[in-house]
């Protein structure tokens, strides 16, 4: 009878995770299908899978592909700026917190943290205000400056509670072979982080690819914005469905590869945390 209970547990809970799965993965998919549907189609039957399978979305996306290559390298040089500087960042703070306690260390690092309570909206309109002073308005400076506000806080609480786990008798042995602070930190502790800095990449990267509020307020010309804006710009009268449905789907396929190359160290490090947490 237990036997029996524990099993229908298992498929009870199979089935409550596959319903969640197929939540999150269905619209994407619907989009992905969508866009391989003409206009008359998609307006006037509602069907998950094209009837009739046609890549004119694409051809009118790739009709201006210079325009929006722009639009897809602005993103990658925003994301990847932010997110490089941020692993550096995190793990030189995350050690530092960790390992190295100075005084003060603890508010600082309290008022660091506070800022992952802090509503966007808040500190929006002073930021604007500070790079319209600054010239920094439609620059990519002017756009990886805040993007590192919203991700550095969560990568440093991060990388600290990695580095906390790790054995004191490692930096000790490293001390006794001569090993400064800084070749410890790189050749010795580092190297036993990797799983943290791949949560603190993939993490960091998705939300700067995907963010928007900040890219629309302090990116107005066409020069200098992100794929996350440029695809409210197919809007003229009325949206293109299947066109914006085409641009969608080429615009998650970096964050999908992303996920697919490093999903088992991102699951390695989510284990590794909660069990020495």
């Amino acid at each position: 009878m237990a036997r029996r209970r524990r099993l229908l547990a298992s498929v009870l809970q199979s089935l409550a995770l596959l319903f969640i799965s197929l939540l999150f993965v269905l619209p994407i998919v619907f989009c992905v299908f969508t866009s391989f549907k003409e206009s008359i189609e998609i307006i006037k039957e509602v069907t998950f899978f094209p009837k009739k399978w046609s890549l004119v979305n694409y051809d009118y996306v790739f009709a201006r592909g210079a325009k929006y290559l722009k639009y897809y390298t602005n993103t990658i040089i925003i994301t990847m700026s932010s997110v490089i500087v941020t692993l550096l960042l995190s793990a030189l703070s995350g050690y530092s917190f960790a390992k190295l306690p100075f005084k003060g260390s603890n508010a600082l690092l309290a008022s660091i943290l506070f800022v992952l309570a802090f509503p966007l909206a808040a500190i929006l309109i002073p930021i604007y205000i500070m790079e319209y002073n600054l010239g920094l308005l439609n620059t990519y400076i002017g756009l990886i400056l805040p993007n590192l506000l919203l991700i550095l806080p969560f990568s440093i609480f991060i990388m600290r509670g990695t580095f906390i786990n790790l054995s004191r008798e490692l930096e000790d042995s490293a001390e006794i072979d001569g090993c400064s602070v800084v070749q410890t930190w790189w050749k010795i502790m580092l190297p036993l982080a990797q799983n943290a800095l791949v949560i603190v990449f993939v993490s960091g990267f998705y939300s700067v690819w995907g963010e928007y509020t900040i890219s629309k307020s302090l990116a107005t010309k066409d020069s200098i914005m992100p794929i996350s804006v440029a695809l409210t710009l197919l809007k003229s009268e009325d949206w293109n469905y299947g066109v914006l449905a085409a641009a969608i789907t080429m615009s998650i396929i970096p964050p999908i590869t992303i996920f697919a190359i490093f999903q088992n160290r991102l699951v390695e490090g989510m284990v590794e945390g909660a069990i020495k947490g």
